[in-house]
């Protein structure tokens, strides 16, 4: 019996040890944790917007992040559209007005600002040299390799990513205050709600990634005053103030804080 049984065991013991090894060896799917950014000031601006555990315990960010990784050593150009292209396929769903970065990663619901949000982080995390562009009803990102400057139009997945200089420029230019508008005095804009209507051009600026974040608050205080809710839209407009002092913000928050 002995001479049956023994070396039964100890090929189970070995099946047994091999099925462990492996088991070990698994990726985690339910917390991979890959997203631990090096920059000191990214860290600080995630404060801002969510936070690092947020990114670390995210499936789909994390899956994207590997993905990119992958790809990190390519032709930077190559990578940069790689990146744009991903990260929509990946994490962009449905476009809808006034989302949060938070409703982002929970739903895949995003907007100009939202989806910016997302953008600059990963840049930022991949150290590619990027500009945050306000204007008066949108938000874009500029990102610059080997000095040349690309548009990432984070709303369009098909034809969000801009490459020709001559469209560069033609994007640009589309959203430049024309300086003979009477639109340019910002306090009579801001006073007749301009803000935010597709004909207006009087902002054209760099924001930080912590005043992007400022700009969901904004965005909903003003769906707040659409829909006369001007309690809400006090509360939103102080908490963008909290982190973007601007000046269109304050004169909206004069108008309806109690």
């Amino acid at each position: 019996m002995k001479l049956v049984l023994t070396p039964y065991r100890n090929y189970l013991k070995v099946i047994l040890f091999g099925l462990i090894i492996m088991i070990l060896s698994l990726p985690s799917t339910v917390n991979a944790q890959n997203f631990n950014p090096k920059n000191e000031e990214l860290l600080n601006d995630i404060a801002f917007i969510s936070s690092v555990e947020k990114f670390e315990n995210h499936i789909q960010w994390n899956s994207l992040v590997r993905k990119l990784e992958r790809k990190a050593g390519t032709d930077a150009e190559y990578f940069l559209e790689y990146l744009f292209y991903k990260t929509h396929q990946k994490l962009l769903k449905e476009y809808n007005k006034g989302t949060t970065f938070i409703n982002l990663l929970e739903s895949g619901s995003y907007d100009c600002v939202s989806a910016s949000i997302t953008y600059s982080v990963l840049l930022k995390y991949f150290d590619i040299e990027h500009s945050i562009i306000e204007t008066d009803y949108h938000v874009f990102i500029i990102a610059k390799v080997n000095n040349q400057e690309f548009i990432l139009e984070t709303t369009d997945p098909r034809n969000g990513f801009v490459y020709n200089a001559e469209e560069v420029k033609e994007f640009k230019a589309d959203f430049l205050p024309d300086v003979n508008s009477s639109q340019l005095n910002q306090n009579e804009a801001i006073g007749n709600l301009v803000y935010g209507q597709a004909n207006s051009k009087t902002i054209y600026k760099e924001i930080s990634l912590r005043q992007l974040s400022a700009l969901q608050f904004f965005n909903q205080g003003l769906i707040a005053i659409e829909n006369n809710d001007y309690r809400l839209a006090s509360r939103r407009l102080q908490q963008a103030l909290n982190l973007y002092d601007s000046e269109r913000i304050n004169m909206l928050f004069k108008i309806v804080a109690p």
